[in-house]
């Protein structure tokens, strides 16, 4: 597989889950033209994208969602076992905790850390709360590789320093604050408010526009 351009990587899991989609509705083949028009892009965008991809097997009716999907899921790691500790079990963290998607895309919740002792050894969802001081112990353990943070921002980045050295590969960031980790760590960050800031201002603009 080609090394794939940050730009074609962002549009990959949109492309899952509208293949996914499709499966789901008894399509075993797409086009270029469907995928585009469903996702809002340029045929020409999907074909290029496409290229950066294993071979997909495709014939006169366009691509096979199958060998599709089963590409996709190679190349965005869903087809291994990725496990991951959640680290602050508060409302954000219980939901995550809940979320009945992880599995089914090959993620799975191994533990969960908090410092309030009123928590400790009980379970959210069947999975075991610890305390933060053995998140080494449990990482190693478990072979977790992901970590995610949602603790407030002034706890994030002692959490992130301790899932790094614990030797975790990427951290899932809800807290508003830019960690800093070695260039080996992978860090996604999830800017709720910033979306939804842009939301408000997206509404605000169309409705500007329907007064005048």
């Amino acid at each position: 597989m080609t090394n794939i351009p940050a730009a074609v990587s962002s549009r990959l899991p949109l492309y899952y889950e509208y293949i996914v989609h499709m499966e789901d509705q008894g399509s075993r083949w797409v086009s270029s033209n469907m995928i585009a028009s469903a996702l809002d892009l340029t045929p020409s965008t999907i074909r290029q994208d496409i290229k950066y991809l294993d071979k997909i097997y495709s014939s006169s009716f366009g691509y096979s969602t199958q060998s599709f999907r089963q590409v996709l899921e190679d190349a965005l790691g869903i087809s291994a076992s990725n496990n991951m500790a959640l680290v602050g079990a508060g409302s954000l963290g219980r939901a995550l905790a809940h979320y009945k998607g992880f599995p089914a895309k090959g993620f799975t919740i191994k533990a969960i850390f908090d410092k309030r002792e009123d928590l400790i050894d009980t379970d959210i969802n069947g999975v075991k709360v610890w305390q933060l001081g053995r998140l080494n112990e449990v990482v190693k353990r478990e072979r977790i590789s992901i970590g995610i943070i949602t603790t407030p921002a002034d706890a994030a980045q002692q959490v992130a320093n301790m899932m790094v050295d614990a030797k975790i590969m990427g951290i899932w960031n809800f807290a508003p604050i830019n960690l800093r980790v070695p260039p080996n760590v992978m860090v996604e960050n999830v800017n709720v408010m910033p979306s939804l800031f842009s939301l408000a201002f997206k509404m605000k603009v169309i409705g500007n526009a329907n007064k005048k």
